[in-house]
């Protein structure tokens, strides 16, 4: 079974994706202990992709916004 998202939840997503990502900023740039801006962004491109992951499983479980698509 395919599905396909409306474009609503693809916006949905995207707004609360990039919610999460500048929470998930903020809390790296207010929490490191380095004045390292390089460490910093590896920091928060790491923890971000970590969090991403974890975003996209709950995201697909969610049937919200899902066609099915006859194959």
């Amino acid at each position: 079974m395919e599905f396909r998202e409306t474009r609503r939840r693809s916006i949905l997503k995207t707004i609360i994706w990039r919610m999460i990502a500048i929470l998930n900023s903020y809390v790296i740039l207010v929490s490191t202990t380095t004045d390292d801006a390089l460490l910093n962004a590896l920091f928060m491109n790491l923890t971000g992709f970590i969090i991403y992951y974890f975003y996209e499983r709950v995201s697909n479980q969610i049937s919200y916004g899902k066609i099915e698509v006859e194959e």
